[in-house]
């Protein structure tokens, strides 16, 4: 079988898968870029009525500041009110006892006294007039203290409405700077992810593009192998793959975590491809080759992490994915079981992807591996 051919096929079908997960990078990052627009738009209307409803909480609390000053003067007013009714009051208790006692002596003095009739009527009619006008000085002191009162308890009836108000529109304002500092999470995890698809959209066509560069040198080598065998009808032996299919050792140590084909995919609700099987091991733990072979591929791969494909020939490679580091280089040789890098961690923990592929298109590992697990 021509291998040259098989690693043709291998590094098509991952170009293939390159550019579909290139398409779907580039929909999410324009679906992200619709997105960051929308909130853009959203935020912009929440900071607006942010900004309104502390420009109407500064008015409430300048009224609310006036008010309180109002009522501060007004409640001094009433004191120095209150004091001049109370001094008036006296005042006038003072005067009306002095009329009542003189009321009585007023015919006594009119028989007895020196003075006319005339200057005693005089003076009566003098204390009467003051008496009077006292009590109409009291009257308008006790009308302003009416007034003040009743301005006081307008000022404290508007101070009490506001407070509602004002608590009302303070607790709009938190929701809305809540809603707005929400906005601006939410945007900056968007314009995050954004940022991280561009840069995986950039990522993937350097992929593709390496891809083809090997897709093309193997090409070469392909024709190159074919003009040389043409005379050559030898049949090839049976590989070491072949001849231990169901007794290979396991790449690493751990437990199945997934196992190969079809599987739903729980958080995104969708069924996805398992072109191998992943194993849940240790981080840092070895990782080994199935069998002898050469190392085609040996870097960091989109969508496996760090990544070794190895050709075993006949046509069969097997691929050990999402390393932590790589023990070996592109083109050297391999032997049974040997040491080719480390488990690295993901999401799910650390987990070693492995890929046995057969005349270029993948194959279920299990069924070549040992029965152990």
């Amino acid at each position: 079988m021509n291998t040259h051919g098989q690693s043709i096929d291998d590094q098509e079908d991952a170009l293939k898968e390159v550019k579909r997960k290139l398409s779907e990078a580039r929909a999410r990052a324009s679906e992200l870029k619709g997105q960051e627009k929308g909130i853009l738009g959203q935020l912009e209307r929440t900071s607006e009525q942010v900004r309104l409803t502390r420009q109407v909480l500064s008015a409430l609390r300048q009224k609310e500041a006036r008010l309180n000053k109002d009522l501060k003067s007004l409640g001094e007013q009433l004191l120095s009110t209150e004091s001049q009714l109370a001094k008036q009051e006296a005042l006038m208790a003072v005067r009306l006892r002095e009329m009542y006692k003189k009321g009585g002596l007023f015919q006594w003095e009119v028989l007895v006294s020196e003075r006319s009739f005339a200057d005693m009527a005089k003076r009566y009619k003098y204390m009467s007039l003051i008496t009077e006008q006292d009590r109409s000085l009291y009257n308008n002191i006790d009308s302003k203290k009416r007034l003040i009162v009743r301005d006081k308890q307008d000022r404290e009836s508007k101070l009490m409405t506001l407070a509602q108000v004002k608590g009302e529109t303070e607790r709009e304002a938190s929701n809305l700077s809540d809603d707005e500092a929400q906005q601006k999470k939410l945007l900056s995890r968007v314009q995050r992810e954004k940022s991280s698809k561009e840069a995986l959209v950039r990522e993937l066509q350097e992929s593709a593009r390496k891809l083809q560069r090997i897709i093309d040198q193997l090409e070469k080598e392909r024709k190159a192998e074919l003009a040389r065998s043409r005379n050559s009808h030898v049949p090839a032996a049976p590989s070491y793959l072949e001849r231990n299919q169901g007794s290979l050792n396991w790449p690493a140590d751990g437990k199945l975590y997934s196992s190969f084909g079809l599987k739903k995919h729980e958080k995104y609700n969708t069924y996805i491809q398992n072109n191998g099987i992943d194993i849940l091991s240790a981080a840092g733990a070895p990782v080994r080759s199935v069998a002898a072979g050469k190392v085609v591929y040996a870097e960091r791969f989109i969508g496996y992490g760090n990544v070794v494909l190895i050709d075993h020939q006949s046509g069969f490679y097997t691929l050990y994915g999402n390393l932590s580091d790589i023990l070996v280089a592109t083109g050297s040789r391999v032997e049974i079981f040997q040491q080719i890098g480390t488990v690295g961690g993901s999401v799910d923990g650390p987990i070693l992807h492995f890929e046995v592929r057969q005349g270029g298109k993948p194959v279920d590992p299990l069924k070549w591996l040992n029965k152990k697990r």
